[in-house]
């Protein structure tokens, strides 16, 4: 034995790395992506990070006199359009992943194959 590793376990490997990767990669963007998005007067601002949770919020000054209803209107209106954009990335994200985890199965078949045809 040499010692080497075959070409093709290496190709495998390499392979199997990028399966990996795409997932890490994924989890990466969930857990520090972030959205900002106001409400159509710009007196409610709300960020949410990818897991949608709030970690931000600026509510302009006076606002509160105008009221409870107001003020939960405005910040509703900010919290729909920011989960709005939230889904809308993680949607794109996930599409990015299912065509990366195609791409390596893909791959890995077609190895799979090229080995069973050889003598």
């Amino acid at each position: 034995m040499t010692g080497q590793t075959d070409p093709q376990v290496t190709e495998a490997l390499q392979h199997l790395q990028r399966f990996v990767s795409a997932f890490e990669d994924d989890a990466f963007r969930t857990s520090t992506g972030t959205f900002t998005a106001t409400d159509e007067t710009e007196t409610v601002t709300v960020t949410v990070n990818g897991d949608r949770w709030l970690t931000g919020l600026q509510i302009a000054p006076g606002l509160l006199r105008m009221g409870a209803e107001t003020v939960q209107q405005r910040l509703n209106e900010a919290l729909h359009k920011a989960q709005a954009a939230t889904i809308a990335a993680a949607e794109d994200e996930e599409q990015q992943l299912q065509d990366t985890v195609a791409a390596v199965v893909g791959a890995l078949q077609q190895q799979l194959g090229d080995l069973q045809q050889q003598p």
